[in-house]
């Protein structure tokens, strides 16, 4: 189980007020400095029992400064485990001990005089993330990331996860992948996936013909788009050709398919013969012959028009040749 330890709440006490040139002289002090350089020995042993005794022998101001200083030096340590975390989020959830006063016109603010809650409060974050994103990895590797029930239908749960596999994705073995990828044959609650994230990876990496298309057969989003110019980097690559065909089939993506297969150069035969066939047909025809003609082809289509057999291809091209 992934520990959340930021609910964590002390109970607050009166803060005192400090000038800033205090905060900044007991920060500097080397008394302050020689404690931290002590404590953040005991820091990385986790000894939390002796640090704090050692904190406790410390004026009140001095043990402030000291913690901030501790604090920064895990954000800069940066290892983090469950010894650690639990110390830093009572640290994030410390009351303020001292506050300083700045007088303005007319008008006082008060403020913290040290922040080391923040610091502290999103290394825990980061370390929960990293835990949550290595949990993941495993459940996948191991064949048991339900993915219909990970991605759970709280929304804010479901994003949070969506980003997290496909900041991992990459560390996924190909056999990993196969197992996400037969999840979309059998399980029809990844139909109402709200996004199309997750299905444009998977079929990204696993380059699975299915995958792609459930992907072109939905609804057109950013992840949809960026696959398909994914997929346009790619080309001429046999994979490429084959799906920028295919995308073809989606309102939303077709032109955009279309003109990544034309503006190849040179253009794959393969890729000739789909653009002759499409363009023989009664909905597709003109907006293929149109797009061909803007880049070029327009002796192509020409002699298209007088050798080919197909009616509807002819007057297609006819006209577009005349416009």
């Amino acid at each position: 189980m992934i520990p959340l330890l930021l609910t964590m709440w002390t109970a607050p006490a009166l803060a005192q007020d400090v000038s800033e040139q205090q905060v900044l002289a007991t920060l500097a002090s080397a008394q302050v400095q020689t404690r931290v350089n002590a404590l953040t020995t005991l820091y990385k042993r986790n000894d939390f029992r002796a640090l704090e005794f050692n904190l406790s022998q410390l004026p009140p101001l001095s043990q402030e400064a000291v913690r901030e200083k501790l604090v920064l030096f895990a954000v800069e340590f940066g290892q983090v485990d469950q010894a650690k975390a639990t110390w830093l989020a009572e640290q994030a959830g410390r009351k303020p001990t001292f506050t300083i006063v700045e007088q303005g016109d007319g008008y006082l603010v008060t403020k913290a005089a040290f922040h080391y809650g923040a610091p502290a409060r999103t290394l825990i974050q980061h370390w929960e993330h990293q835990l949550q994103a290595d949990d993941m990895v495993r459940k996948a590797e191991s064949g048991t990331l339900q993915l219909s029930h990970w991605l759970t239908t709280d929304a804010v749960v479901q994003k949070r996860r969506r980003d997290l596999f496909l900041e991992r994705v990459d560390t996924l073995s190909p056999d990993a992948i196969a197992t996400l990828v037969t999840q979309f044959q059998s399980d029809n609650q990844l139909m109402w996936l709200p996004d199309n994230a997750i299905i444009a990876s998977l079929a990204a990496h696993s380059g699975d013909s299915k995958m792609y298309q459930l992907l072109w057969r939905r609804r057109t989003d950013t992840y949809s788009y960026q696959e398909l110019t994914r997929l346009t980097e790619m080309a001429p690559t046999p994979l490429a050709l084959e799906q920028l065909m295919a995308a073809t089939t989606n309102p939303s993506l077709k032109r955009q398919a279309y003109r990544s297969l034309i503006t190849l150069r040179p253009m794959p035969a393969s890729t000739r013969q789909f653009l002759i066939a499409k363009m023989g047909e009664v909905d597709e025809g003109q907006v293929v012959a149109q797009q061909l003609a803007q880049q070029g082809y327009t002796s192509w289509l020409r002699q298209l028009a007088t050798s080919h057999s197909s009616h509807v291809l002819k007057k297609n091209l006819q006209i577009v040749l005349e416009q």
